[in-house]
């Protein structure tokens, strides 16, 4: 059995945003993709290069806000594949650090910003909910777990899912020559974390050798959706940029951000990216994106 950071990493999700930034920033034998063309978990089966693995991070989902409110199937599934992959380490003899990438935005609920680890998890929204049981699951069957909390992640390689990605559906927009849409007050705030920074926290986590049952990952700031719309406006050089404004959502909620310290603490990790330099990164990669 291995864990602590004398293994290698596997990442399950390594086709998704982060998982893709995280596998990005590995390299040699020891590092391990998992996609849904190369599962994890196949026939009840692992693949026997998991025996050399001290960190596995569990970067895959169905869902987001949107389709967790619509599709519960997908939700059930998403807690049936973790169970599943949990149960067979155990069948194999394995005890890798079990790193499951949770949501810092949702699954706090709605008051007491800024939110610490050891607030208590009140979700307000099916994704938020859904994430909370993950996160039992994970207490309840690996050997050693770790929650990463993570603020709204941001950056290159972004997808514009329904209903989660603020940055990438605006820059979109603005990139298409298309208004952008507010959803709620300008006075909405969220924390937006770069995915460098994400990335930069896993590592850190990989190497640490002691207990971390949770542990929040964000830019430790409220930033409300106004500020968030002057930055795009400066980054893209559109000082008019057409605004259509929609109601609130119903998996919204009005403030939310993360207490990051434990993880300054504990792991020696700080957030460096600051706002406007990951949003002008993310700027560039979808211009070129789209250039080519």
């Amino acid at each position: 059995m291995r864990t602590g950071s004398h293994g290698g990493v596997a990442v399950v999700g390594g086709a998704g945003f982060l998982g893709s930034a995280l596998a990005r920033s590995l390299e040699g034998p020891d590092v391990h993709l998992y996609t849904r063309s190369r599962p994890v978990l196949a026939s009840g089966s692992l693949p026997a290069e998991l025996d050399t693995v001290s960190t596995v991070v569990w970067a895959v989902s169905q869902v987001n806000p949107q389709v967790a409110e619509e599709r519960p199937d997908l939700v059930a599934e998403d807690e049936h594949h973790l169970l599943s992959f949990l149960r067979a380490l155990d069948d194999h003899g394995l005890s890798p650090r079990t790193v499951l990438l949770s949501s810092g935005g949702t699954v706090y609920g709605n008051h007491g910003a800024p939110f610490a680890e050891t607030t208590p998890t009140r979700p307000a929204s099916a994704y938020g909910r859904a994430k909370v049981r993950l996160e039992q699951v994970l207490a309840d069957h690996a050997a050693c777990p770790t929650v990463v909390r993570v603020a709204n992640a941001y950056g290159p390689g972004q997808p514009a899912g329904p209903g989660q990605g603020v940055l990438a559906h605006w820059l979109r927009a603005v990139a298409a020559g298309r208004p952008v849409t507010v959803f709620g007050d300008l006075g909405t705030a969220r924390d937006y974390v770069a995915v460098q920074d994400v990335v930069a926290a896993l590592l850190r986590l990989h190497q640490h050798t002691g207990a971390l049952p949770v542990v929040n990952v964000g830019s430790g700031r409220a930033t409300t959706l106004g500020e968030l719309l002057d930055v795009v406006r400066d980054v893209t050089g559109t000082p008019d940029l057409a605004v259509r404004h929609e109601p609130a959502r119903g998996f919204d909620v009005p403030a939310t951000w993360l207490d990051v310290g434990l993880a300054r603490e504990v792991l020696g990790w700080e957030p460096r990216t600051s706002l406007r330099s990951g949003v002008a990164a993310t700027w560039e990669w979808l211009a070129a994106s789209v250039a080519r």
